[in-house]
């Protein structure tokens, strides 16, 4: 099967690559079009935030960055990660999968991290671009994941029945891409604010989360129309756009 961009805008692919969303980079240089993508059956050097490494195994995984314009102004663009999130969900439910979403930027099927993000913002003369790069676990078996990952993450492999076509599930991420960028358009988060506390992870659990050197714990009351984490600690409710974040009792000894 042939790839498809909804997009109507390039897609590259490569066998091997240190990183798609470093070629991303190079290509905002290029003035790409809106939904540009690049395709790797490997990365050497996978990033996710904060600096953290994303295992990119050869033929397990999908690493894959698309390319976005910032080209209006009124848009909340902060809430894009969400919106390709809840897009994700909705593409695992075609696989009979059941996920949530660990704000901002990880999906989770049974407490395990199938999916991670990686939006990064560049500007140059033709205008300032955020590269979304996606990276998911399809075909692994357990014992493919390093021994210190094997409790934290999994793959579609190990929670469908339904066979996994590559290249189909490609052109489906695609076009569920496409989809949630022109809700994302909309520039109505608060249309979708039910949608994605439905799919919250973190909702009512109590957090560590880490901001610049400090630590602050609470419980998680819910998210605004910014798509910000709302924390709920002993003496208010504040508003959080980002930080790396630990659940109590289960990630607190086990990092990231």
């Amino acid at each position: 099967m042939n790839l498809i961009n909804a997009f109507d805008a390039p897609i590259y692919e490569f066998e091997t690559i240190d990183s798609t969303n470093k070629y991303a980079k190079n290509l905002c240089n290029t003035n790409p079009k809106t939904g540009t993508i690049i395709i790797s059956n490997e990365q050497t050097n996978g990033r996710g935030r904060f600096g953290n490494s994303w295992e990119s195994s050869k033929n397990n995984g999908l690493y894959y960055s698309i390319i976005f314009r910032k080209e209006f102004e009124n848009l909340k663009y902060e809430t894009l990660t969400l919106f390709i999130c809840l897009g994700i969900t909705k593409l695992l439910e075609d696989y009979s999968i059941s996920s949530n979403i660990k704000w901002p930027n990880d999906i989770l099927i049974n407490h395990k991290k199938v999916c991670g993000i990686l939006c990064e913002s560049i500007s140059n003369t033709y205008g300032e671009f955020i590269i979304a790069g996606i990276g998911i676990n399809l075909y692994h078996n357990e014992n493919d994941f390093p021994n210190e990952l094997r409790k934290k993450a999994t793959s579609l492999k190990l929670n469908t029945p339904k066979i996994i076509i590559k290249n189909y599930f490609i052109n489906s991420l695609t076009n569920y891409l496409f989809k949630y960028y022109n809700y994302f358009l909309s520039n109505n988060f608060e249309n979708f604010l039910h949608e994605y506390t439905d799919k919250s992870y973190l909702l009512n659990k109590k957090i560590y989360i880490k901001l610049n050197e400090n630590e602050i714990n609470g419980t998680v009351y819910g998210f605004n129309n910014f798509g910000h984490l709302l924390l709920k600690t002993d003496n208010e409710i504040i508003s959080i756009n980002s930080g790396e974040i630990s659940l109590k009792n289960v990630y607190k000894n086990s990092g990231h």
